[in-house]
């Protein structure tokens, strides 16, 4: 990218002509300059739904979950999965390095699935890539040993990164302004389903995709099955602990606010009609009463007019509100 700094005197010169002082012209010079190479430099996180961003994480995953070592022959091609995504987006806004404490709540975490998995993963914001932090998880193979089914230090990371029956993931990162140590932290996490444990070895070694579903085929050394893989968009889901909570209109919500709009058109046509057929019913009743004499006769007139148009607009604003 050609640097902006050519152009930027000309641009200080010509809107400060008239300003006085070489110093206060150089210090307002320095600071756009600086305010330009900063923006620059500026890294932007994707969002939890760019296609690029969620490309990059799931062909890793896969990637990485073919080439275990010793050889998997059962674990599952993982898709994408946008409630996944939206819970680690939602846990993620509290910038605490701590694992999610409703994955394990019914339709907390994820509208179909319970028991869901998590990886986390925290660093500078300028040194974040998604490859990074998988990468970093999967080196933990090195602490796990596959014979006695231990870790020599923490591997949990790793083993849900492997674990045969996940199939779904999403992930998010979050801009924090400090996590623990770290400023300006990005904080990276990745949920599946279902989720692993550490009760058994992640996966089954064998020859790959040789304990496959019947219905399974073998993807890049996976089980991938194009029933189970189908991306589902939950159009409405999103967890119901996540604040600030997006704002959303379900169906429910959508029936709701045209039945509104169909009681008040009706309220409001019920209304113009009886008053259309009865314009002076109020105007009538003072007039029968009112004496022969002129002046006091318009008087009774003006009154009926002004009690006629205010007995019509408060019943029009109760039904609005009644209605609303």
């Amino acid at each position: 990218m050609e640097s902006p700094r050519p152009f930027a005197p000309e641009w200080c010169s010509h809107w400060l002509p008239l300003m006085q002082g070489g110093v206060w012209k150089a210090w307002l010079c320095e600071f756009w300059l600086l305010l330009l190479s900063s923006g620059l430099n500026a890294t932007f996180l994707p969002h939890e739904e760019d296609v690029t961003f969620i490309n990059e994480y799931v062909n890793l995953h896969n990637e990485l979950r073919g080439n275990v070592f010793p050889r998997g022959s059962n674990l599952r091609f993982m898709t994408w999965d946008v409630a996944l995504s939206r819970t680690a987006r939602a846990w993620g806004k509290k910038c605490v390095f701590e694992r999610n404490t409703h994955l394990e709540e019914l339709k907390m975490a994820h509208p179909v699935f319970n028991g869901i998995g998590e990886n986390i993963w925290v660093g500078p914001e300028n040194e974040f890539t998604a490859s990074i932090a998988i990468r970093s998880w999967f080196a933990e193979r090195k602490k796990y040993n596959f014979e006695k089914n231990s870790c020599s230090a923490n591997c949990s990371n790793y083993i849900q990164l492997v674990w045969d029956r996940s199939y779904k993931v999403g992930c998010a990162v979050t801009p924090c302004s400090r996590i623990g140590h770290i400023k300006h932290a990005a904080l990276f996490i990745c949920n599946y389903a279902p989720g692993g444990a550490l009760e058994r070895r992640p996966y089954i070694r064998g020859v790959i995709c040789s304990h496959c579903g019947s219905h399974d085929r073998c993807t890049d050394f996976l089980c991938s099955n194009a029933d189970r893989d189908q991306a589902i968009y939950y159009r409405f889901w999103y967890p119901r602990w996540e604040v600030p909570r997006p704002t959303i209109c379900d169906p429910l919500c959508i029936f709701v606010f045209l039945l509104r709009i169909l009681c008040f058109s009706l309220c409001a046509t019920i209304v113009l009609i009886i008053q259309s057929h009865f314009p002076n019913i109020l105007l009538e009743e003072e007039m029968v009463s009112a004496p022969e004499s002129g002046v006091r006769g318009l008087e009774c007139i003006r009154r009926a007019r002004g009690q006629f148009h205010h007995f019509y607009t408060g019943k029009i604003l109760i039904i609005i509100v009644i209605v609303i």
